[in-house]
């Protein structure tokens, strides 16, 4: 046997008989006892979990393991890689990617170094006010990642939400997902926002579109309507005979320029509403308007 290296059966505690089960079952105990999130900073579980990580690599692969048991050690080559082929990530324990774990060591056994690997993009829903959408803001948020070692962790981010931001756009967090191995960069974080509705507003591109009611008697004989808007009420003057569904336009009310993109409009959509209910005076002077229309 190759100084230094203990035996492999030896080091995950069962015997040379063991079943793949028995095997999986020691390995499950140890990594989670040597594992580097419960260990931190612990240069002896270090070792200690690279080397029983070793060990089932090859107990826990037929061919490498009848290697093995006909000639221990010395069976191997000097630049044998035990996890060569095997993906721990299939091994199905819920400890995460321990062949990307051995790679933030600087080194896999066996002297082979894993090289870089970027970490994982994360993707998350926020939902923002249909306001907030129009004008832009900035978000302070907590962003769910993993750190080095895997373990789950919190991010603290302020995140600025660009104006006429549409429902289903993304906006991209740099450096905010998971952490990458063997050195390797952090993946982006992808916020996915969900525009929530507005009452009054919708959108159209970057025009913002408010339906507005007024009387029968005003869009006949015209007069002064208030319109609400993202800032405020303002007031616009309808002419005589407005139609239901003409549209008046309050230039560069709608979404703030940002860039090359210049401001859109906000525009008043008319809606005739007629008397829910007519007193006498009221019904006789409708009837009179009606007979003079024929």
């Amino acid at each position: 046997m190759p100084v230094g290296k203990k035996d492999y059966y030896e080091i995950l505690g069962i015997s040379r008989s063991a079943s793949e089960k028995e095997i999986k079952a020691a390995y499950r105990k140890l990594a989670r006892k040597y594992h580097p999130d419960v260990n931190p900073g612990d240069k002896a579980a270090e070792d200690k979990f690279k080397e029983m990580a070793e060990a089932f690599a090859v107990l826990s692969d037929k061919d490498k393991r009848a290697r093995y048991d006909r000639g221990g050690h010395e069976a191997f080559g000097p630049d044998f890689d035990p996890f060569a082929g095997f993906d721990f990530r299939t091994a199905g324990f819920g400890i995460g990617d321990l062949s990307e774990i051995l790679g933030m060591f600087g080194a896999g056994l066996g002297g082979r170094r894993h090289a870089p690997r970027r970490g994982n993009d994360l993707q998350v829903e926020v939902r923002i006010p249909f306001r907030d959408a129009v004008t832009g803001t900035t978000l302070d948020l907590t962003l769910p990642r993993r750190g080095a070692g895997r373990r789950p962790t919190q991010d603290k981010v302020k995140v600025r939400i660009p104006p006429g931001i549409a429902d289903g756009d993304k906006v991209r967090v740099p450096g905010k997902g998971d952490a990458g191995a063997a050195g390797g960069p952090a993946g982006d974080a992808y916020l996915v926002i969900r525009v929530e509705p507005h009452p009054l507003f919708r959108r159209e591109g970057r025009d913002v579109v408010c339906e507005v009611p007024i009387g029968v008697t005003t869009a006949v004989l015209g007069g002064t309507l208030d319109v609400p808007t993202l800032d405020g009420r303002t007031t616009i003057n309808v002419p005589p005979g407005t139609r239901s569904g003409q549209r008046f336009r309050l230039k560069g009310r709608g979404v703030p320029a940002s860039g090359r993109a210049p401001a859109g409009d906000l525009y008043a959509l008319i809606q005739i509403h007629p008397p829910k209910k007519l007193d006498a005076r009221a019904r006789e002077l409708f009837e009179e308007l009606k007979r003079l229309e024929h």
